[in-house]
């Protein structure tokens, strides 16, 4: 019975595959396409498993070679009509050194800035407040007025515009008096105090806040408009007419009190001392 069932099998397939071939696949369904467009879930985060610390490597400290003293002065005149001069100065510290104004005269070929006249009569007049000195400008109609107050016991500052009070600010008062000076430079008052960082507010307005800066110093008039020096992202720049001139420094050394001076200014002209990549230059810009 078992030979008879297997020999029925094996014909039967005989007959099949000779009638019909290979036998066909079976026919796949059509893919259903989608009219609307289905919407889309954020995918679960996975979870973050934090890194080791890399090891700390060091910071190699580059080394500038400072150019050597010529004593030949470099000028540009800028696109305003001022002229920036530089020679390369002698390598010491600034910060605690006085600077050789015989060699800076000679180089910059300048003679060294005192207050002149016209100076005096865009300088504010100081006077005597309530809580001590303050100073009073008048430019044309207006009156301004920087006052020092002493209501919460230090460092508070009023500014006043015909009476009007404009602003409130602070400034340690440590050795010397922060209210620095008030100046009329192109018919705007300019206020420069000694904050931290020390600012210059321009009818009102702190250029701190305005550009960012770290630091604004050092104000001064040349042909009307405003000069000073400005710090950014931890370099000094020199600011005049709202646009910069110059180079990026490194450091310009200054100060307010019980040393010498390292930024002079006066009868139109502006001096400094700065340093780029090692070597430090003294600038005279008038």
């Amino acid at each position: 019975m078992k030979t008879v069932n297997i020999a029925t099998i094996l014909l039967l397939f005989t007959i099949l595959t000779s009638c019909n071939g290979i036998i066909a696949a079976p026919t796949k369904a059509p893919i259903q396409i989608a009219t609307t467009v289905p919407t889309l879930s954020p995918a679960p985060e996975p979870a973050i498993t934090p890194s080791p610390l890399p090891t700390k490597t060091s910071t190699p400290i580059v080394e500038y070679t400072p150019i050597p003293v010529s004593g030949t002065p470099i000028s540009v005149i800028t696109e305003d009509g001022i002229t920036w001069t530089e020679c390369v100065a002698p390598y010491q510290d600034y910060t605690r050194q006085m600077p050789s104004m015989e060699f800076a005269a000679k180089c910059l070929n300048m003679e060294i800035p005192f207050w002149s006249d016209n100076d005096k009569k865009i300088t504010a007049e100081r006077i005597e407040g309530e809580n001590g000195s303050d100073l009073r400008l008048v430019i044309g109609h207006d009156v301004f007025l920087a006052k020092h107050l002493s209501t919460n016991g230090c460092c508070d500052y009023e500014f006043y515009k015909n009476g009007n009070l404009i602003m409130n600010a602070s400034a340690p008062l440590l050795t010397f008096d922060p209210n620095r000076n008030l100046w009329n430079i192109g018919g705007k008052s300019v206020w420069e105090l000694i904050a931290e960082p020390p600012v210059i507010i321009v009818d009102g307005v702190n250029y701190n806040e305005k550009y960012q800066l770290e630091g604004s110093f050092f104000p001064y008039a040349i042909n009307n408009k405003l000069l000073y020096i400005a710090k950014k992202n931890g370099k000094y720049q020199i600011i005049y007419g709202e646009k910069v001139i110059g180079h990026e420094f490194d450091e310009i050394p200054m100060h307010y009190c019980c040393m010498y001076p390292t930024v002079w200014r006066g009868r139109g002209e502006y001096w400094f001392w700065g340093r780029l990549e090692g070597t430090y230059y003294v600038v005279g810009i008038h």
